[in-house]
This record gives structure tokens, C-alpha cells and sequence, in this order.
């Protein structure tokens, strides 16, 4: 039996006869033969502790961050020391050896001359 089949069967088929009360019934009944589902929980207000737990999350990142960064590790210390005195006694160097700049032929720029 096709689609076609069916529908003319159906369409065939008498409707059992029905008081006018019946109909007007019909949507209730239905309702109370259904089985109870829970509903949707109405939906909280989370979008107000959201920017909440954001703010608290940058602050504690934040804290850490300061933390970190205040108070050095005594190996990066010590590593801070020695690139600081490099750059003083390079400084130095350049300080002493400034009357002898020389052109460079390359075109790049200046170069210092080496100490004779």
C-alpha cells in the first residue's frame, strides 16, 4: 500500500458521529493524558555576575602579575647586575673613543675606530 492508497482509504473511512460537547472537550482531555514534563527553568540573571567575576579574575591576574614582577629572582637580579655594568663600561668605551668617529666606506655609517 502506497501514500495514495492510504489517503483514500482514509478519506473514505466515516467519521464516527460526535455531540458538539465532545469537541469542545477534546483539547483538555488530550492536555491531561499528556505526560507531565518539568518546564524550563527561568532563566537567572547571570549577566549581572558576569562583569563581577571578570573584575575579580582581572584583579587576582593582576595581583599576581605585581607580584611577580616586585620582587625579582635573585639569579635574574644578579643577571640585571652584570648586563648593567656591561652597559657602563661600554658607554665608557664610547665615551673615550667618541673624538674618533670615522666615515664608513660601506655607506652603513659610522663605525667607532678601534683603540691603536
Amino acid at each position: 500500500m502506497n501514500d495514495f492508497e492510504l489517503k483514500q482509504k482514509l478519506a473514505a473511512a466515516p467519521v464516527p458521529e460526535r455531540p458538539e460537547e465532545y469537541w469542545q472537550d477534546f483539547p483538555g482531555r488530550v492536555r491531561r493524558q499528556l505526560p507531565r514534563q518539568p518546564g524550563a527553568a527561568a532563566p537567572e540573571r547571570t549577566w549581572l555576575f558576569r562583569p563581577a567575576w571578570a573584575g575579580g579574575v582581572a584583579l587576582a591576574l593582576a595581583l599576581v602579575f605585581a607580584g611577580v614582577h616586585y620582587r625579582p629572582l635573585p639569579k635574574a637580579a644578579a643577571a640585571i647586575n652584570q648586563h648593567e655594568k656591561q652597559l657602563y663600561a661600554q658607554l665608557e668605551r664610547l665615551d673615550a673613543g667618541l673624538h674618533r668617529l670615522m666615515l664608513n666606506t660601506d655607506g652603513v655609517g659610522y663605525l667607532l675606530a678601534e683603540a691603536e
